[in-house]
């Protein structure tokens, strides 16, 4: 693997508007899956080949949060979501770049404002999920004929990662947000993979707490994966407790040339 360090600077957050961010990041190239695996084990998020995982100093609420596979039973509103996307189309392949998937991903963003990134144009579109992803997968959702939905995520034969989703709902029934996280689960349990991880959990931002949902769950909390939520709905980690302190480096520079890393 190789890495280029990134000399990290705090910036306005995108969950909450009176806080700052800081994020611990990185440029890692030649990544392989021992070491992505790795990777999301401890947190680490990536578009293309740029990782980062928060490292803000007075807010630790985006806590990384992931689904116990083969003990995953849908909830009866899952239940439903699934019956009222029967008639969505799923087609599952290797990322692939058009322009009305920038499109739908612009028209995405409009509705959901709480939603921030720096993903705003199209270069940077294709940069952050059509560029550089050895480990990537999509699902692209269509509704009679039309594309209506697309999921970005990344596999390995240990873990599937959820990098993005964005959709438009044909009727105001369908959750195509919920029917595309459950037709991924149902992916993970064919092929026998552990570990759905779903990105960062925040109890007070809407747009995230949903994925606690999906269990039983666990969540990244003191250099640990500790149960969070199990099958019954039940929360078994105290409201103070979830909270994630980044206080580490993930990767280190090793002795060799500088653009060499080891990995723990």
């Amino acid at each position: 693997m190789l890495a280029h360090f990134i000399e990290s600077k705090p910036f306005q957050c995108g969950y909450f508007r009176d806080r700052q961010s800081l994020f611990e990041e990185y440029l890692l190239e030649d990544i392989s899956e021992v070491e992505f695996d790795y990777m999301l084990a401890h947190g680490m998020r990536h578009f293309g080949e740029y990782y980062f995982r928060p490292r803000c100093g007075n807010c630790h609420e985006c806590v990384p949060i992931r689904v116990r596979v083969e003990e995953f039973r849908m909830t009866r509103s899952q239940k439903r979501a699934l019956k009222a996307c029967q008639d969505i189309e799923v087609r599952m392949g290797l990322p692939r770049f058009t322009k009305e998937k920038f499109r739908l991903y612009l028209d995405h963003k409009k509705r959901f404002q709480a939603l921030q990134d720096d993903v705003e144009d199209e270069q940077n579109f294709r940069l952050s999920f059509y560029v550089n992803t050895p480990f990537g997968m999509e699902f692209e959702y269509y509704y009679q004929g039309e594309l209506v939905g697309v999921a970005l995520a990344d596999i390995t034969r240990r873990s599937f990662s959820a990098i993005y989703t964005f959709y438009n709902n044909p009727t105001p029934q369908m959750s195509l947000g919920t029917f595309s996280v459950l037709k991924q689960l149902q992916l993970c349990q064919n092929r026998g993979i552990p570990h759905y991880y779903m990105g960062y959990f925040i109890s007070h931002n809407h747009s995230l707490s949903y994925k606690a949902n999906f269990r039983p769950n666990e969540i990244y909390v003191n250099n640990e994966w500790r149960p969070f939520r199990n099958a019954r709905g039940e929360y078994l980690v105290p409201e103070p407790q979830v909270r994630w302190i980044n206080n580490d480096t993930l990767v280190k520079a090793a002795s060799r040339p500088y653009k060499t890393v080891e990995s723990h």
